[in-house]
């Protein structure tokens, strides 16, 4: 027979216990509570940040042209890879210069040692961590003129192709399409020309030979930036639209303007050209003062030619207050003496032997044009809105 168990009952507790027992719990349940909130807090911020780091900041704006923005990713990608591009023009230099060095036995190296040690030098510079930013606005200045380039090209209906893309990249990797055609061909039988001195013709790359480079240079030089093969094309075509514009730009310069053609007699003293003066006022000739200020004065005295050049062109190489002077004159006539530089520098008597009408030569219609589209692209930057770029440019490669 098993023995009851007696239970002693259970102590009652009083109000004064059981309240303060309430305020514990109460407690507990508000720390539990504050400690939810703090965790949840914490999660979101996290969350925040990586999704600020990884979606929000990439798509904030470095710069907004027109009410278009250019996303910090892209501004990123396109400094990686200009840094890139610097990177391997300081491997071809650190190759080339130690190619020289193995051959420094050879006379006449000094002048191509020095020339390219400054060129390593500036690179190094260039890409080190405290210019990071220099390159950052560099490129970023590009991109602003690429997409003002673009929407004006898209106001004027100019367009770029996928096959001008192309043409391009054959272009910058030096591959040649007609030329591998043409080396490819079977060729007729011809008498065999023996030249004094053979040279090897340059085989041309084969498209196998392109495709494999570019291959590697979109494997090994552009994926490991985080840059795809459609930004790389959107970058030349973007590169290609500046220039098509520049052309159109171009066309549109007259062919011909007003052009004179000068001649200079420089000597060394405002005196010495005050009888220069004196003595072309009596008749002798320019020619004949020109050689003796050559012969007397060989430090400083000399006569020079300018070409035939436009009158605005005129302003540009003499300056505002020569040029006035310049323009004022007849065919045959020349000016005072006038100072080069500061008090005591040589002095110039300028002679007019031409003014007509003629064709602009092409080397002159391009320095028009440039200067054409760098006036066009300041009248623009009331569209542009810069945004600070500092903690956004990558300092690597």
């Amino acid at each position: 027979m098993t023995k009851k168990i007696k239970r002693a009952p259970q102590e009652q507790l009083t109000r004064k216990q059981r309240s303060r027992l309430e305020k514990e719990r109460h407690m507990q349940r508000l720390l539990l509570w504050g400690l939810s909130i703090v965790a949840v807090l914490t999660i979101g911020v996290l969350g925040y940040g990586v999704v600020a780091e990884s979606i929000l900041e990439p798509r904030q704006p470095v710069a907004i042209v027109d009410g278009q923005g250019i996303p910090t990713s892209e501004f990123q990608a396109r400094v990686k890879h200009r840094r890139s591009q610097l990177q391997n023009q300081l491997l071809y230099l650190y190759q080339q210069y130690q190619a020289m060095m193995r051959e420094e036995s050879e006379e006449g190296t000094q002048g191509f040692e020095e020339y390219f040690e400054g060129q390593i030098s500036e690179l190094e510079s260039w890409l080190a961590p405290e210019n990071a930013e220099a390159i950052g606005q560099q490129v970023l200045e590009q991109m602003i003129q690429e997409k003002l380039a673009q929407m004006e090209a898209e106001r004027r209906g100019i367009e770029v192709t996928e096959d001008q893309v192309q043409d391009a990249i054959h272009e910058g990797f030096g591959y040649d399409p007609e030329a591998a055609v043409v080396e490819s061909a079977p060729t007729t039988e011809t008498e065999p020309v023996t030249p004094e001195e053979p040279v090897p013709a340059p085989t041309p790359m084969t498209e196998a030979e392109f495709n494999e480079l570019y291959d590697r240079h979109m494997r090994e030089g552009l994926q490991p930036l985080g840059i795809s093969e459609q930004q790389y094309r959107s970058w030349i075509e973007a590169s290609l639209l500046v220039e098509a514009l520049q052309e159109a730009m171009k066309e549109e310069l007259p062919t011909e303007a007003e052009q004179l053609k000068l001649r200079l007699l420089v000597v060394s003293s405002e005196e010495r050209a005050e009888q220069m003066v004196e003595r072309l006022d009596g008749g002798e000739d320019f020619d004949v003062l020109v050689e003796e200020a050559e012969t007397d004065d060989e430090e400083l005295g000399y006569g020079s030619e300018l070409d035939w050049m436009p009158t605005d062109m005129v302003v540009d190489q003499l300056g505002h207050e020569m040029a006035e002077l310049v323009l004022a004159l007849d065919v045959g006539g020349y000016t005072e003496p006038v100072p080069l530089g500061e008090q005591d520098d040589p002095y110039a008597i300028i002679i007019l032997t031409g003014r007509e009408i003629r064709p602009l030569e092409e080397s002159i219609r391009e320095q028009m044009a440039a200067e054409a589209f760098q006036s066009w692209l300041q009248a623009q930057e009331t569209l542009v809105e810069r945004r600070p770029i500092r903690d956004r440019v990558p300092a690597e490669p």
